[in-house]
């Protein structure tokens, strides 16, 4: 009764009655796998504590919650493994390493313990409450709702200007200057007389060239339920490194492109054999594939690997379409179609043949959509465009968006109606192209709102959606027009991507170092899974058996992972 007694102290009920699962659970783990539980203590109350195995030979990394001071982590490939455990945000607690080598059937037992994190961040970093980064003045704001807003809270602090280069900065968002290669970020709309006046002496004033680098310190943790969490397992798998001379560190590519000299998973999509294919930003650009059973990756490169990437998606023949970001010369991207299994690019064309956008205007592509007929459907964030590969003709067609000229489609669902719906996230908006009648409708939301990517609900009609910078879940009834919203429940909130699968709603949030957050449409609950590694997720991909794939784009490893609600339902490593 002492043990018990000291769980209930310290983790309270729910992590006892979580900690008993632990004792009783008898599922069977997947074949040739191993499985380790154990204990964490800490010279303070923690809870839902991340317990981390890093396969370093096979490039690959694990993590578990602890649930009442125990843990369990079930189908580790064998090897050998670094194991630690720490606490996110305020409780700031972690442990020393311990190694740990594991046979295929094995089931071991580690013991670690915490104590107070040396606290390491970037040289120089103050972490302040967002008043105090941000204090009230004229252009306050303006930039609250423009540049905060896009690009959250610690993107204007990381940077020390003179008025010359935030002038620049404003050129370059407002579309000033004689070529416009960018799109405009913010609005003519947007802008008052006198704010962007007011703008660029605010931040000169604060953020200028004698300014300190500074971050908004967490103030509330984000919020955990020991018992949900208890069954929940990640998996990473991490790109291979290039060889020195080679790849991204080849002299032809080190300094180009978004990543410069790094590689960088953006998307990823599952095939029907449970392989997951991931787009690697990184120059020179790369398709990778992913076997989640091995952790075994193949790179392909692009057929132009200075051309840019991000989004891509399997047909139902089986086809990898990868669109070019930005294409060389810049005003011809094209879309490329991959063959797994001859393993090469077969077919390419390029967007926009006719010209419908302007040449001198910089093309974009972005989402990819199938609709029912199987034809390929592609938005432009840059050139404010609509594009159709016609799977019967072998041809492509292109509209423009006529609300905006620069409205900034993102993200991209088709409805069961083959009704195409995008994100325009400069409008704060929905559009939605009828393919019958070629015409644009925009339902607008009760609330405008930024908004990234795109759900289709589980009726095929119902879009979901989110505000990225006021960290609300919205839902939209297109049979009404209404809109239905709830405030995610954590300090900072950024939604980014939304997939549906029966009553539960599944979020990529980057706002307070990452989480996958799931919604349950019927007690209309948060449950947050923070993530391993600090990071934003662009997009998820849910798989039938419920598994959650994401890339940790911005994180410190680049590559692509999984999150497993529940390990004991595991019945294979790939992506069923």
């Amino acid at each position: 009764m002492k043990r018990i007694y000291g769980i209930l102290t310290s983790a309270g009920l729910a992590g006892v009655l979580a900690a008993f699962y632990f004792v009783t659970v008898n599922a069977a783990p997947v074949s040739g796998t191993a499985t380790v539980s154990g204990t964490v203590d800490a010279p303070k109350p923690f809870k839902a504590a991340q317990v981390y195995f890093r396969n370093r030979s096979k490039r690959m990394l694990y993590m578990v919650y602890t649930a009442g001071g125990r843990f369990q982590a079930m189908n580790l490939l064998p090897g050998e493994y670094e194991v630690s455990v720490k606490t996110k945000g305020l409780q700031n607690l972690e442990s020393n390493m311990t190694n740990v080598t594991l046979t295929a059937g094995q089931k071991s037992t580690v013991k670690l313990s915490m104590h107070d994190a040396v606290v390491n961040p970037k040289s120089g970093v103050q972490y302040l409450t967002f008043g105090e980064i941000y204090p009230p003045g004229p252009g306050q704001d303006f930039i609250r709702k423009t540049c905060v807003n896009c690009h959250g809270q610690n993107f204007i602090p990381l940077h020390h200007w003179n008025e010359k280069e935030w002038n620049a900065a404003l050129d370059l968002m407002m579309g000033f200057g004689k070529k416009v290669d960018r799109g405009v970020m913010i609005q003519a709309a947007d802008v008052k007389p006198g704010d962007r006046e007011a703008a660029v002496k605010y931040l000169t004033e604060h953020f200028g060239p004698n300014s300190l680098t500074r971050a908004v310190k967490v103030e509330k943790d984000m919020p955990v339920d020991e018992a949900k969490l208890a069954k929940a397992i990640y998996i990473e798998y991490y790109l291979s490194a290039d060889a020195p001379g080679q790849g991204v560190n080849s002299p032809e590519y080190s300094k180009m492109g978004p990543t410069r000299g790094k590689r960088m998973g953006q998307d990823v999509i599952l095939d029907p054999d449970g392989i997951a294919w991931v787009t690697d930003r990184g120059i020179p650009t790369r398709l990778v594939r992913v076997n989640p059973g091995t952790g075994q990756q193949k790179d392909f490169l692009m057929p132009n690997p200075k051309a840019q990437v991000h989004d891509l998606n399997i047909d139902k023949n089986g086809l990898v379409w990868v669109p070019e970001n930005e294409g060389f010369p810049v005003e011809s991207p094209k879309l490329h179609a991959f063959d797994r299994k001859s393993e090469k690019w077969v077919q390419a064309y390029d967007f926009d043949p006719t010209h419908v956008i302007p040449l001198d205007v910089q093309k974009h592509p972005h989402s990819v959509e199938f609709d029912s007929s199987n034809n390929v459907w592609v938005d432009f964030i840059r050139g404010n465009g609509l594009a159709k590969w016609d799977s019967e003709t072998k041809k492509m067609s292109t509209w423009v968006l006529p609300m905006s000229p620069n409205s900034y489609p993102y993200g991209m669902t088709i409805d069961k109606n083959d009704g195409i719906w995008m994100a325009l996230e400069h409008q704060g908006t929905l559009a939605k192209f009828d393919q019958k009648t070629q015409k644009f409708t925009y339902p607008v939301p009760t609330t405008p709102y930024q908004i990234r990517r795109l759900g289709l609900g589980t009726d095929g009609l119902t879009i979901w959606s989110g505000a990225f910078g006021a960290g609300t879940l919205v839902k939209l009834d297109p049979k009404t027009g209404k809109t239905t919203q709830w405030k995610i429940p954590s300090q900072v909130s950024e939604p980014y991507d939304f997939m549906i699968q029966g009553k539960s709603v599944w979020i990529s949030d980057g706002g307070q170092g990452g989480a996958l957050i799931r919604f349950d449409t019927d007690n209309q609950s948060f449950t947050f899974f923070p993530t391993p590694q600090v990071t934003d997720i662009p997009t998820i991909w849910i798989t039938k058996e419920g598994s959650i794939w994401y890339c940790p784009r911005t994180g410190a490893e680049p590559g692509v992972g999984v999150l497993h609600p529940d390990m004991t339902k595991i019945t294979s490593l790939a992506g069923n």
